[in-house]
């Protein structure tokens, strides 16, 4: 898959929309350290990964499995035992995407046990990079259709859903690699890496139901603005509970130290 084909014309909308979705959450995660050009090297880095990862890595690992299942099963086999088939291609998708930005984020700090905050301040980056260029693309795809209010008018709130669900997925990356960033700095990245994993495809699974028929557009929705808002939620827990024990280097200097 060409990345060219993935991400389609660029359109400025998009690019504004994106970075509006994000960048408050990455303020409120980030706070002193928003002025270190590492914070934001790894947020330029991340949305570079975004295309990359998912076209040459996840995509063509969930067509390997979905053609497994396809041969073992069938058509039919694989939709009744959809909510467990799908489960290792969620699993994946978590698994690269976790991966690739708890990787960015622990690039630049190699001395986790002293800074709790800059571990959840460079997680929140690699999130806002990977979750916005996330948003950038389906925006883009929404706008190369044609969309306008116009569309809204005559389709209904079900035009906004696009956006609507950007809202909740952009915090959810933004919070779910600050959670490893933090176990990272922490000393525990296992733990903290598992969970995000854990909760990624949590999120996901809701998509996997409603596939079944056994969930609609609204229940996918909360379902996933809820495990977004307790994983956001969690990582500003763990921001005010870190204290204010961790510094900010002086700029232009590595938090590596």
């Amino acid at each position: 898959m060409g990345l060219s084909f993935f991400i389609g014309i660029p359109d400025a909308r998009s690019a504004i929309l994106a970075a509006l979705f994000a960048l408050p959450w990455l303020a409120l995660l980030g706070r002193s350290w928003l002025r270190q050009p590492w914070l934001w090297a790894a947020v330029a880095i991340a949305a570079v990964l975004f295309p990359v990862t998912i076209a040459w890595v996840q995509v063509p690992i969930q067509q390997g499995l979905n053609a497994l299942w396809l041969r073992l099963l069938g058509a039919e086999g694989t939709q009744r035992y959809l909510l467990l088939v799908g489960l290792p291609s969620l699993g994946v998708a978590s698994l690269v995407q976790e991966g690739i930005k708890l990787l960015v984020a622990i690039s630049a700090l190699r001395r986790p046990h002293r800074q709790l905050r800059s571990g959840l301040a460079l997680g929140a980056a690699a999130g806002a990079g990977y979750g916005g260029f996330e948003a950038f693309w389906v925006f883009n795809q929404v706008f190369a259709t044609g969309w306008s209010w116009a569309t809204v008018q005559l389709n209904g709130p079900i035009a906004l859903l696009p956006f609507g669900e950007r809202l909740f997925a952009v915090p959810f990356h933004i919070g779910a690699t600050a959670l490893t960033g933090y176990g990272y700095a922490a000393g525990c990245p296992g733990r903290f890496f598992w969970l995000a994993v854990a909760l990624h495809t949590l999120v996901n699974y809701a998509v996997l139901v409603a596939q079944a028929g056994l969930l609609g557009i609204g229940g996918v929705e909360v379902w996933a603005a809820a495990v977004a808002a307790v994983t956001i939620g969690t990582a500003l827990w763990l921001h005010r509970r870190s204290g204010k024990g961790d510094q900010p280097a002086p700029r232009g200097i590595s938090p590596e130290g």
